[in-house]
């Protein structure tokens, strides 16, 4: 959904964001897809050390959700509006733990026995990459309309960017 917002406004950036994401969502599903294929380790096979770098892009989205849990949610939430913000600040916690685990995956590949990596790796990385893509969706689609419906007053949006701003912003974070 395009909202049509000015760079540099917070549902601007998280959006802008959840475009990189989803492009490293599409990346971990085909690297996963190609590694399933392998029989066996090998250090040479670029693909284990680009599933490590999107795992690392991932962990290093937690900004973003901080962004959201710290800023945008709780000014929902002084106009009354709690059940989609608590339903992704529950989502956000279910997704962390399966980031570090593909992280830690690809950073002891070499040291695993191969099958179980893969089961592990293919567990977690279906998961994430199918209920992040959902939870995107629901953010763009209903949650930040609605942020931007409640919340009409231009000043408390400039506020929002300065809190924004102290908590920071992903490696990722496109230029506003």
């Amino acid at each position: 959904m395009e909202l049509n917002l000015k760079p540099g406004h917070v549902i601007h950036t998280l959006m802008e964001e959840h475009k990189l994401i989803l492009g490293f969502l599409d990346e971990l599903e085909k690297t996963n897809q190609r590694i399933q294929e392998e029989s066996k380790y090998d250090e040479n096979n670029g693909d284990f050390k680009k599933m490590e770098n999107i795992a690392e892009h991932l962990v290093g989205a937690e900004p973003h959700h901080q962004r959201e849990e710290k800023v945008l949610f709780p000014e929902m939430e002084k106009r009354e509006i709690f059940g989609p913000t608590e339903m992704m600040r529950r989502e956000h916690e279910e997704f962390r733990p399966k980031k570090k685990e593909i992280l830690s995956l690809g950073q002891s590949v070499a040291k695993m026995d191969f099958d179980k990596f893969k089961k592990n790796l293919k567990e977690s990385a279906d998961f994430l990459v199918a209920m992040l893509r959902e939870h995107i969706a629901k953010e763009n689609d209903i949650l930040y309309p609605m942020a931007l419906e409640v919340i009409p007053e231009e000043a408390v949006w400039q506020n929002m960017k300065k809190e924004c701003d102290k908590i920071g912003y992903c490696c990722f974070t496109p230029q506003a």
